[in-house]
Formats: structure tokens, C-alpha cells, sequence
């Protein structure tokens, strides 16, 4: 047996020789030796004889290592096979390995807590700000940090109470209370819109920048627009507005000549809203309105086209016609008629309104439609009659003479024009003057007597008459007319009677001559034992034809003829 030295303190364990072990003593001794050697401290450096010291009691890694070092203890005495040692080049366990797992594990969960805190903290800014505004966040000059949402809505109602716009410049000048505009401000809106303008889940970014939240303000119930275009219409009353360059004609040279543009001082009620409503909407406490509010031209004098219609209009000048009915000038075509008729249109072309010439051959026919109209002339004795009513007259066809004045201007025509009609006259003298030659029939049914003028208006006929007997049915009709025919001998044959069904008479005279269609007309009457006075209203009046004796109508049917007038007048 050899005997080592054991250092001091420590237990040691000796291994002796291998012996002969008594029967059924084996296994005792070999737990014994088990349990020894389960407690060799494992600080102590192996002895170079190869004796073995195991880990104190308690310490790190020791029942691990008391279990590996018993069960091979133990194993070595139950099967006899020699004495229990670790071998010298067995590898040592320690404990650096488990302090890295709990170094790696420590720094995880500070990890996940720092992540937890700041998770926290961004989401409870996050939600703050879902109400709150950002830093550095102003309205109208009011810093509105870090206020809720009903804060900023108080603040804007007290504003929107008190607003008023003063509005100036180009002579225009408007007050404007709170009242006037009906500016309750939509303050939910407003918020609604200044929050839209941060993202609550970007506050860590938001929080540095800065924002005026001004033009948010919202505003108008309608009474804006309305009470701003009511005094742009006021002003523009007694405003000059603006002027297109265009053609004006120039009657010193019969010739059109390019008008320049110009701007005027009535204002753009669109413009001058438009501008209003972004002071109102920023509340700005007064405005200026520029040059820009003004209502502008939209055709200038440097426009090419303009150059072109000058041309155009010029060369439909050149017409110069005279417009006639019997032997009178009625009208004059030329260019400075011409002119009233030219218009430019919004596509920068020039050209005869027709609208204009209908209207004008209108003025024409008016004043030419003697047809029925009252006349006032001098009978050749001296008399002043007035007539009205009948067949004959002028009748201006207004068709074929607005044809007539368009065709002359498109092709430069020149000379007289006779005026086209539907029905013509032997003269005219306006309106209300005689539109009959020297020849006709004058019958006078206040004086009851009858009188024809010849071709050179010499009296070349006369005759006492009795007329048709005044009781609203038998008149002889007043009025211009003309002899439609003439028969001799003819029967003249009465109305139908409903009674007896047969003419109310039947009568032959030896000259007829009508002048109202075919039923009243001048003929010879034997039956009247005399003429003139008052004999027509006093029994002896016609069925409203004019009675003649024999002889007189004789004479006058040789006289007459067919279309020669007949004026019947009081």
C-alpha cells in the first residue's frame, strides 16, 4: 500500500491493493465505498498516484456529478473488477456554460420589457392624439396644443360670433358681420379636417413639424354668396362694363374700322365671391379686391380674325338701291342702312342679321299698308275729307321684299326697286295720305251727290244720288273702292225671301256698276221721282245702293271703267 500525502483539510480517500473479500461481504463493502467516495471534493487537483477527489456537498454540478462518480463506484465493487478512480484524462465540468444561458435569457426578457414600454408609450400617445392636437399646432393665431377637440370647437364658436369682413378696392366697398354671412362655423367639421392633416399613429414624427390650421375654417349657410352678389349687382348698376373690341362703322368713310377692347369698372361677381369666401374662410379681418375682380373683355383688337370681318363687312356695303311704290321713294338700301343691319357673331364672322332686315321691311310694310287704313285728302272743290274702310289700298308682300333687300346687298345692286306686293294702289302718299290717281268716283254721302274726275282730275261727271237707307242694314257702306264691273242692261234681283221663297225683288236697270263685290254698285233708278236732299233718310233710301236718274247713270257707265276708285265718304 503506498501512503500520499493529503492535503490539509481535505478528506482523503485511499486506494488500496485489490484483496480477497470475504463471501456475501462484496456488495456491502462496495456501497460503502460508493458512499465515500460520492463526497471527494472536486476542487482539488487529481494526486499523481491516481487517487480521485470529487465536488463539495451543495456545490454546482455536485449531485451530477456524486451520481456519475457513485454509480461507477459502484458499479467497479459489485462487479469486483478493482478499485473506483476517474481517470487522470477524463474532461472536468464546470460552471461558466450555465451562467451564458442565464446571461442570454436575462438580456431577452430586459429586451421584451423595453419593447413592452415603449409599445405603451407609443400607443398612449397614439390615442392621445386621436383627440388632442400636436404641438406647435395654431388657429388664427391661437396655439391650440395639446387641446382636445371640444377645446378648439369653444375656441372657434367664440371666434365665428365676433367675425366680421371689411371688403375694399376698385371702388367697391362691403361690411360684413357674423349676421350677414350666416357664418355658424361647422366646428366639428373644422376639427374633423385639422385632424385629418396629422396622423395620430406617426406622433413620434409629428410631434417636430408645425402647422396653421387656418384654412380649415369652414363657413356659410348660403347667406354669403347671396349678400356678396347683391352688392356686386348694386355696384355694377352705375359701373361701365368691360367692351369687346369689335367693328364699329365709320360714316365719314361708309367703311368699318377694328374698335379696340375695353375693361371697364363693373365687377365679376364670381371673381369678387371667390375671393371673399377665402378671407371668410381663413376669417381674415379685411380684404382688398385687385384689377383681377373685374369682369374682363374676351375679344381683342390684335385678334386675326377680327381683321378678316372688317373685310367681309365691307365688301357687303357696296349695295345702293331705292325702294319704290307707284312713282315715290319709300327707302333707301345703302351702306349706311347696311351697316344697322351688320352684326358680328360670338365666332368672330360678320354678316346680315335677317332677323334685323324682317324687321325693318316690317317698319316698311307698316307704314305702307294703306289697305283700310284712314285717309285725309282735299277733294279738288276745296273739301277736306277723311275716309276710312274698303278693298283698295297698298299690301306690302313682306316675304318676297325682305328676298328682295337681301338679294340687292349680297349682289351690290343699284337703281330703283319697285317694292313687291300683294295688292298695289295708284299712288302713294304715306301712310294716311290719298294712295289714289286723279281719276276716280267720289261719292259724297253727306251732301248726296256723286262726282267723277277724269284722267288730268278735271270734274268730268256729277249727279244728285240717293244712298241706302240709314238703319244699320241698308247703309251704303263707307270706304276706298273700285269698280269691279260693269253690265248694261242688267236685272238686279233681291235677297231671298224665307216666306215666299222667292226674291225680294227683281228689277231691270239699263247701267250697273258695282263696287262692293257684285251686290252694291251704281245704277239708274226710275222709280225715284227725284234726288238728293235727304230723301235717303227719309223713306226713300236704297238697299244700300246709289240711286242715279236714267240719264246721269247712262252718261257715267260710258265714263267709267272697270278698276277706276270709288271713294264713298261722309
Amino acid at each position: 500500500m503506498v501512503q500520499e500525502n493529503e492535503p490539509r483539510g481535505s478528506h482523503a480517500v485511499r486506494c488500496a491493493e485489490p484483496q480477497e473479500a470475504p463471501q456475501g461481504d462484496g456488495e456491502a463493502r462496495a456501497a460503502h465505498r460508493a458512499e465515500k467516495s460520492s463526497f471527494v471534493p472536486a476542487s482539488h487537483a487529481a494526486p499523481q498516484d491516481g487517487s480521485v477527489h470529487g465536488r463539495r456537498p451543495g456545490s454546482p454540478g455536485s449531485a451530477n456529478a456524486a451520481g456519475i462518480n457513485s454509480g461507477h463506484d459502484a458499479g467497479a465493487a459489485a462487479s469486483g473488477s478493482g478499485p473506483a478512480y476517474r481517470p487522470a484524462s477524463a474532461p472536468r465540468s464546470g460552471p461558466a456554460p450555465q451562467r451564458s444561458r442565464n446571461g442570454r435569457k436575462a438580456a431577452l426578457v430586459a429586451g421584451c420589457t423595453a419593447v413592452a414600454v415603449l409599445a405603451v408609450v407609443y400607443l398612449a400617445g397614439a390615442f392621445t392624439f386621436m383627440d388632442r392636437f400636436m404641438p406647435r399646432t395654431t388657429v388664427m393665431g391661437e396655439d391650440v396644443s395639446f387641446k382636445t377637440s371640444a377645446e378648439v370647437q369653444d375656441l372657434l364658436a367664440d371666434i365665428a360670433k365676433s367675425y366680421a369682413l371689411d371688403v375694399s378696392g376698385q371702388g367697391f366697398s362691403l361690411k360684413l358681420t357674423s349676421a350677414d354671412m350666416g357664418t355658424g362655423i361647422n366646428v366639428q367639421s373644422v376639427t374633423d379636417a385639422m385632424h385629418a392633416d396629422a396622423n395620430p399613429w406617426a406622433w413620434p414624427v409629428e410631434v417636430f413639424g408645425s402647422r396653421d390650421e387656418t384654412d380649415k375654417l369652414a363657413t356659410s349657410n348660403g347667406k354669403l354668396e347671396q349678400a356678396v352678389r347683391t352688392a356686386v349687382d348694386a355696384f355694377n348698376e352705375g359701373a361701365v362694363p368691360p367692351r369687346n373690341a369689335g367693328l364699329d362703322y365709320d360714316a365719314g368713310s361708309s367703311s368699318f374700322v377694328v374698335r379696340a377692347e375695353t375693361a371697364g369698372t363693373a365687377l365679376d361677381a364670381d371673381r369678387v365671391l371667390a375671393a371673399v369666401s377665402a378671407a371668410v374662410a381663413s376669417l381674415e379681418p379685411s380684404m382688398t379686391l385687385g384689377e383681377d375682380a373685374l369682369q374682363k373683355p374676351t375679344l381683342f383688337a390684335d385678334d386675326t380674325r377680327l381683321a378678316k370681318a372688317t373685310d367681309d363687312a365691307n365688301a357687303l356695303l357696296k349695295a345702293d338701291f331705292n325702294l319704290k311704290l307707284a312713282d315715290t321713294v319709300v327707302a333707301r338700301v345703302n351702306a349706311d342702312q347696311i351697316a344697322d343691319w351688320m352684326r358680328l357673331g360670338d365666332d368672330v364672322t360678320v354678316g346680315v342679321d335677317e332677323d334685323l332686315v324682317a324687321a325693318w321691311v316690317q317698319d316698311i310694310a307698316s307704314a305702307c299698308n294703306t289697305y283700310q287704313a284712314r285717309r285725309t285728302f282735299t277733294r279738288a272743290d276745296g273739301k277736306e275729307v277723311t275716309v276710312s274702310g274698303g278693298v283698295y289700298g297698298w299690301i306690302i308682300d313682306k316675304d318676297q321684299l325682305k328676298k328682295t333687300v337681301m338679294d340687292g346687298v349680297r349682289s351690290a345692286q343699284a337703281g330703283d326697286v319697285a317694292i313687291p306686293c300683294e295688292q298695289e294702289a295708284g299712288a302713294y302718299d304715306g301712310l294716311h295720305g290719298r294712295d289714289w290717281g286723279k281719276r276716280y268716283l267720289d261719292i259724297d254721302l253727306a251732301e248726296q251727290h256723286a262726282r267723277f274726275y277724269g284722267d288730268d282730275g278735271s270734274l268730268a261727271w256729277e249727279s244728285d244720288i240717293v244712298s241706302g237707307t240709314p238703319d244699320g242694314e241698308h247703309d251704303t257702306p263707307e270706304g276706298v273702292y273700285v269698280i269691279n264691273g260693269k253690265e248694261s242692261p242688267s236685272k238686279l234681283i233681291g235677297q231671298m225671301e224665307p216666306e215666299t221663297g222667292k226674291p225680294e225683288y227683281q228689277t231691270e236697270v239699263k247701267a250697273w256698276m258695282p263696287f262692293v263685290e257684285n251686290y252694291i254698285g251704281l245704277h239708274d233708278a226710275d222709280w225715284q221721282p227725284a234726288f238728293g236732299g235727304s230723301r235717303y233718310a227719309s223713306g226713300f233710301g236704297s238697299h244700300g245702293c246709289v240711286n242715279l236718274p236714267v240719264e246721269k247713270a247712262t252718261a257715267l257707265y260710258d265714263l267709267i271703267a272697270t278698276g277706276d276708285v270709288v271713294v264713298c265718304h261722309w
